[in-house]
């Protein structure tokens, strides 16, 4: 054998050459595809186990409370349960139905967890007499009830800058039916694969060749949540192998369970208002008005449905193609029997979407959720909040704040044809100190300046009670029927223009009684007042009342020279309506994530007594009086006497129109002026209490209820000596005043007379 042929037989051949180059490519990629799963199995299992998704916080306002006496009227439960998507029936079976009765209104309550924990669903039946609640009884069994509560209204989102809304639940509270449906429609294999299905991708391969186009998909809901979490809508082959990947690392590290519990929160819906909704807690409610127990077999086909295609399946705008969608899917629940023939027809018969808005919130309340998002800011919360997103329960009363909408831009054209004439209300319950309604602006739903929290304009006359009650406060002496006198005043200050306040009418009564003063807002008798009291003292009473920003020392103050908000006043009054005791308002009562694990319940130990029982009872009376019979006349007039409290106020030169009522729960505060300062030529009584009128109209009043405190007596007044006279006087003015004993030889002309010889004797 020659050399040549030694080397030819040596030297391997190409093809060897080609397997063992192979074999190494494949080493290297074996070794980097498990580096690879490796580094996935690190990263990925940490994000999906403490961030999956991004909850946003959603915001609640007030759960309406149902209870014997309750001041309620039928038509405003009934109003309630609209807007809360109870539909009305003729009997009622299942949640979220209601009927009107002979007597009252019968209603099937919802699950719901509350800020207070869980509540299962209750059927009760609430009777009435007149306008308010007679009596609240458990159905079927009659049993009486100390109160029902409704779930909170919906009223929006908060985000730390995701665009993505949803309601994390737990699969637990996800029906069987509709986890059945899903895997029967998008993932049959998905309790017996490993989070990639060969069947299904060969399924998908013969559908879509026989068809020449592409008209099934092969991925398991695993890999179409991995596609939804982490990856983009390519739809190159390296997108769809590292979505294999990542479905197999899943479905290796967690249960089948967390993995459908998370896809339920993921999946996406569609559109409301700009925001992504996601997952099956927040779809139920945008479509149907339900919670996701609720249910029904249609709305569940639907549900589903719309996850192939959530904008090509939206029944807001595509019903049709939606409808044809939805009973398909019914056709394939009936023939793997998850529901029944009788099931079926109902369903298929069925409305897309009933008679619900499509939309998470009607309206948008920029004014209102600008003071939760505040008052959240201030909170010390979770870093990491939106893990687990935040449910927010506030005290916001819709009912409160249609009324409080309704008042301003329907009577502002009414009061003045001045555009540029601009209005806020801030409607507070002093039971709970919490804020109910807020309008920052002629147009509610403007978004910008807030004017019920960010207009600080001259309060004038509202400052008046707060002299009188430091009055009573500083000197046992000083009562309702002592006289104040309302005479010229000039004060000369140094380096300054002497000042000489006036009354409205520019006229001066002389002595008078400080009810009556105060009940008439006289200007002159308050500054004279205020000066004794002292200036120092009363800019003390502002801050303990929560007003934190500079009080001018100055003689002015009597007469409402201080800058202050409409939120600012409302909770002075508040601290008035509440016996002297000021607790700060707030719009949120407590918050919880998701879950319902509590992170915040307001509690109240910060009160502070600003007034005893005594001097807030002579000055709530008073204020009781400028309705009777003072400048809020126009109110007593139209509610009745004895109903209400309050005060008008207005600036110089007309520039601020200001009015305050408030009944046994609620301080209705407004304001109206221009954001330019010039003059409205408007008086509290001409302007602001005309939207407090309108307010009242569509609220139910809770008649204001004055206890007299301990030491505190009917007594009688001489009307121009400003003394105390027996009450059985004829001339004598019956007010509360402080207990005092009387000289047994009173005489009605305020003087000691001495008894007769005959009158001693006997």
């Amino acid at each position: 054998m020659s050399k040549k042929q030694s080397a030819k037989q040596q030297k391997p051949s190409w093809w060897r050459r080609a397997i063992v180059l192979s074999l190494k490519l494949a080493l290297i990629g074996l070794i980097v595809l498990v580096g690879y799963v490796i580094y996935l199995d690190a990263t990925l299992t940490d994000r999906f186990s403490s961030n999956r998704y991004q909850a946003p916080a959603l915001i609640y306002g007030r759960s309406l409370v149902v209870e014997p006496q309750a001041s309620l009227t039928r038509a405003t439960l009934i109003h309630e349960l609209k807007q809360l998507n109870y539909a009305a029936v003729q009997r009622v079976d299942d949640t979220g139905q209601y009927r009107v009765t002979q007597f009252g209104v019968e209603f099937y309550r919802r699950p719901f967890d509350f800020a207070t924990g869980p509540q299962m669903a209750q059927r009760v039946q609430v009777n009435f007499a007149g306008d308010q609640v007679q009596s609240v009884q458990s159905l079927p069994d009659g049993r009486a009830l100390n109160r029902i509560q409704l779930e909170p209204p919906y009223l929006g989102r908060l985000s730390g800058g995701s665009q993505e809304d949803r309601l994390l639940i737990g699969l637990e509270r996800v029906p069987s039916l509709l986890i059945e449906t899903l895997i029967l429609v998008e993932d049959r294999d998905f309790y017996h694969h490993a989070g990639v299905s060969v069947t299904a991708i060969a399924r998908a391969a013969l559908a879509n060749l026989s068809a020449m186009r592409t008209v099934q998909g092969g991925s398991t809901l695993t890999q179409q949540l991995i596609k939804n979490l982490y990856l983009t809508r390519d739809r190159s082959l390296w997108r769809k192998a590292n979505e294999a990947l990542m479905a197999l690392v899943i479905d290796y590290r967690f249960s089948k369970n967390e993995i459908l519990e998370t896809y339920l929160n993921e999946v996406y819906f569609g559109q409301d208002r700009g925001s992504a909704i996601h997952g099956v807690g927040l779809a139920s409610r945008l479509y149907f008005g339900k919670q996701v127990e609720e249910l029904e077999p249609a709305e569940i086909a639907l549900l589903v449905g719309i996850v192939k295609g959530p904008s090509y399946y939206d029944p807001r705008r595509y019903p049709e193609r939606a409808q044809q969608r939805r009973d398909l899917i019914l056709q394939l629940m009936l023939a793997q029997n998850l529901i029944s023939q009788k099931q079926y027809v109902a369903a298929v018969e069925a409305p897309v979407m009933g008679s619900t808005s499509g939309r998470l919130v009607s309206d948008n309340m920029p004014h209102f959720m600008e003071l939760v998002k505040f008052e959240l800011g201030q909170m010390r919360l979770p870093e990491n909040w939106q893990q687990d997103g935040l449910r927010v329960f506030t005290y916001f009363d819709p009912a409160m704040q249609r009324a409080a909408e309704s008042a301003l831009t329907g009577e502002l054209p009414k009061i003045s044809q001045d555009a540029e004439l601009q209005g806020a209300v801030v409607v507070a319950n002093h039971q709970q100190a919490g804020v109910t309604a807020v309008v920052g602006d002629r147009n509610p739903r403007q978004v910008g300046f807030n004017r019920a929290v960010a207009a600080m304009r001259p309060v004038g006359s509202l400052i008046k009670p707060l002299i009188y009650a430091e009055a009573f406060e500083a000197n046992n002496e000083y009562e309702l029927g002592s006289l104040v006198v309302d005479e010229p005043l000039t004060l000369e200050q140094p380096g300054q223009v002497a000042w000489q306040p006036q009354n409205f009418d520019k006229k001066y009564k002389g002595p008078m009684l400080a009810y009556d003063a105060l009940a008439q807002s006289r200007n002159v008798p308050a500054v004279r007042l205020g000066l004794h009291v002292g200036i120092d003292r009363l800019a003390a009473v502002l801050q303990q009342s929560g007003v934190d920003t500079p009080i001018p020392e100055v003689p002015a103050v009597t007469l409402g020279a201080v800058a202050l908000s409409p939120v600012n006043i409302a909770e002075i009054y508040s601290m008035l309506a509440q016996q002297g005791t000021y607790r700060p308002l707030r719009s949120i009562r407590a918050v919880t994530n998701h879950q319902g694990l509590t992170l915040y319940q307001r509690e109240f130990k910060t009160d502070v007594e600003v007034f005893s029982k005594s001097a807030a009872y002579l000055v709530n009376y008073g204020l009781r009086g400028v309705i009777n019979e003072g400048t809020g006349s126009r109110l007593a007039d139209r509610f009745g006497i004895n109903k209400l409290a309050g005060k008008s106020g207005t600036t110089n030169d007309y520039r601020d129109s200001w009015f305050v009522a408030y009944d046994h729960q609620h301080v209705f505060t407004v304001w109206l002026g221009r954001d330019d300062n010039q003059p409205v030529q408007l008086t509290g009584s001409s302007g602001a209490l005309r939207i407090v009128e309108q307010v009242l109209q569509r609220t139910p009043i809770a008649p204001l209820q004055l206890h007299e405190p301990v030491g505190i007596e009917a007594a009688g007044f001489h009307p121009n000596k400003g003394v105390r006279i027996p009450v059985d006087c004829r001339n004598s003015r019956l007010l509360p005043a402080r207990e005092k004993k009387l000289p047994e030889n009173l005489g009605c002309s305020g003087d000691i007379e001495e008894k007769s010889w005959w009158q001693r004797l006997f």
